[in-house]
């Protein structure tokens, strides 16, 4: 495959396609806000979709057609689906568009039907596969609803529930006395009345007004004598003990299977969110990836704007702030003290601590042990954690760190590996240098030393033939010099000089460096068109040189080696081609590999070093290109290198 293919490919790999539910709730532009901070600019690849139910008209709801319009506002292509199954609509269209990410509000479940699984749980047993964003469905709080109703204890809602309900009593009870029921059913009701108000208010002060309210009702609607508070029987003294005991046990008894009910929601809620965080931080690629992940999750879930420090400097791709806020970035130099100090002594500080109480943020250090990542700050814009927000808050900072030492120690474990691979090679380089060296230097040393001592009694032949032995030992400790300077500045890519070139002159100036061999035959075939290329033409001279020198080695006396081009609509293919022996299938498996002298043995034997092909590879490798070898028919080898091509106007 190209390597255009394989970007196509990965490309669409990498797609990232987003799909925001709407629904009725002002809370969902929240939901469309954090949708939008992750969705390309294509339309094709934003989307959101509301289900609504069959035969209810979607434009009489105000609410809804304003965050249709908001989403269109944000980029979003809206589609709209009826039916009477939600969840399985919802995945249904996930599946058929393939969508990557799926963004939902979220909600707590009802109490009274918290046996059943809600729209967002369905779901996401529906898609195990797709990256599901729940996001919390309230405006300014990242816990279910119900909580936030305990932090006033007096409110007109509740208030109306204890009047609505005990109202409704009573007009029970009185149709009870006038159908002559006994007095034993209307308590029943009562009491029954003060369940449903605990069950119903957001504090236990509730049902204890209905329990009180309850025996005042009673006793001035029922008891003798009516419509007064007083009591002549003494007997139903002990009848309010007991039925205010029972209202008050069954009350309190509620108040914490509410208690109970809530915590278990919140529970299942903080799961939720963790999973989904924990979902992100999985898939990153990298660290900067993971901290981008976890201060954007951060961001939708506490309604504030995060950044992270590295150092003293706050950059901008290390802000995450709330979609439309405005941010002073003066405030990160002037609470750049409480940063610091929060490195340095690896403990939180900031707004609403002991450290800098009067700051903006509140600074978190994210370490693993002595090592240090950096600062985490989070706006606390005048306003403590809930709670609930800080158990939140700190287990996903516990992902953070846990997700960035796990990535820390597997960078440092790939370095090493890198490392000692890089020791290997060298050691391995230097053992074959030393070796394969030494016989060209020993022979070049001996005949020196020969022409030294007995210059007088060698004839001229002899004299000619140790000169030819000398020159071709230079040369070939030449090329293998220029082999191994090559392959010393492919390993730091600055030494690579770039520019347009015409192939066909790069190849013959090639062939220039190529010694005359006598006993083979190398024929140039030109290119029909002038074809151009992005490349580093000493490199690209270095393979032509080892490919030629390769097929003058491996090839018996009286072989021919053909070296054409092929231009195609991307790329230019260079053949080097012989009519010598072949190659053997199990030394194409390992042909490229460095050191690799394959099983076949060239006349002057000793001059293999096993690097020239390898160096080949490499170097198609820093221009984005391949290197290929198979059979040429009826016998020889093919080298096939490609390298892309590029356009040149040429101006007459």
């Amino acid at each position: 495959m190209s390597n255009t293919q394989e970007g196509k490919t990965e490309e669409r790999k990498e797609r990232t396609i987003v799909l925001v539910c709407l629904s009725s709730s002002p809370s969902n532009k929240r939901v469309i806000r954090s949708a939008s901070k992750i969705h390309t600019s294509s339309k094709e690849d934003a989307m959101a979709l509301y289900v609504g139910k069959p035969g209810v008209s979607i434009d009489d709801d105000s609410q809804l057609q304003e965050n249709m319009q908001y989403a269109r506002e944000c980029g979003f292509d809206v589609h709209t689906a009826l039916s009477n199954d939600i969840a399985l609509t919802i995945a249904e269209f996930v599946k058929r568009a393939k969508v990557t990410d799926l963004f939902l509000g979220y909600s707590a479940p009802s109490l009274i039907l918290s046996a059943r699984k809600s729209i967002t749980e369905q779901v996401m047993s529906y898609l195990p596969e797709v990256n599901i964003h729940i996001i919390p469905d309230t405006m300014a709080s990242s816990y279910p609803q119900m909580e936030k109703r305990n932090r006033n204890v007096l409110n007109l809602r509740d208030f109306l529930i204890l009047l609505a309900v005990m109202v409704i009593a009573t007009l029970l009870s009185l149709w009870f006395d006038q159908s002559r029921f006994s007095n034993a059913n209307i308590i029943t009701i009562y009491i029954l009345a003060v369940l449903i108000v605990s069950l119903s208010t957001s504090h236990t002060l509730y049902g204890i007004l209905s329990a009180v309210l309850y025996i005042l009702l009673f006793n001035f609607l029922f008891i003798e004598p009516r419509f007064t508070l007083l009591v002549y029987n003494s007997e139903y003294l002990m009848t309010y003990f007991v039925s205010v005991l029972a209202a008050l046990l069954t009350g309190t008894l509620t108040s914490r299977m509410k208690t109970i009910a809530r915590r278990s929601a919140e529970n299942a809620y903080q799961a939720k969110l963790l999973l989904d965080t924990s979902n992100q931080i999985e898939k990153a690629a990298d660290e900067n990836e993971i901290i981008k992940v976890t201060c954007m999750q951060l961001v939708r879930l506490l309604n504030r704007t995060v950044i992270f420090r590295r150092g003293k400097e706050v950059y901008p791709e290390d802000i995450f702030s709330i979609a439309g806020k405005e941010i002073d970035q003066n405030v990160f130099t002037r609470e750049n003290e409480a940063a610091e100090w929060t490195a340095e002594h690896q403990h939180y500080s900031g707004a609403f601590t002991s450290h800098f109480p009067d700051f903006q943020y509140r600074y978190f250090s994210i370490h693993a042990d002595q090592y240090s990542f950096g600062v985490l700050g989070i706006d606390m814009d005048q306003r403590e954690f809930t709670e609930f927000e800080n158990v939140i808050l700190l287990s996903i900072l516990h992902e953070l760190t846990m997700a960035l030492e796990k990535e820390r120690i597997a960078h440092e474990r790939q370095q090493a590996e890198i490392r000692v691979e890089n020791e290997r090679l060298k050691a391995g380089l230097l053992r074959s240098i030393s070796h394969d060296l030494r016989t060209p230097l020993t022979s070049i040393a001996g005949n020196a030393t020969n022409l030294l001592l007995h210059e007088q009694d060698l004839t001229q032949e002899d004299k000619q033939k140790i000169y030819e032995d000398m020159h071709e030992d230079s040369l070939w400790l030449n090329d293998q010099m220029e082999n191994i300077l090559a392959m010393t500045k492919l390993e730091n890519s600055t030494y690579l000089h770039f520019s347009t070139e015409n192939i066909d002159d790069v190849i013959d100036q090639a062939l220039r460096h190529i010694q005359p061999h006598p006993h083979h035959t190398i024929i140039r075939v030109p290119s029909e068109d002038d074809l151009f290329a992005v490349v580093d033409s000493k490199m690209i001279m270095q393979v032509v040189v080892n490919l030629v020198n390769n097929a003058i080695k491996y090839t018996p006396v009286g072989s021919t080696i053909r070296i054409y081009t092929k231009a195609e609509p991307e790329w230019i293919r260079v053949y080097i081609e012989d009519n010598g022996d072949g190659i053997s299938d199990e030394d194409k498996k390992h042909i490229f590999e460095l050191f690799y002298t394959g099983t076949s043995v060239p006349v002057d034997s000793y001059r293999r070093m096993g690097i020239g092909l390898n160096l080949c590879e490499m170097i198609m490798q820093a221009h984005g290109g391949t290197i290929e070898v198979y059979d040429h028919l009826p016998k020889g080898a093919v080298f096939c290198f490609s390298l892309k091509r590029k356009e040149v106007e040429i101006h007459e």
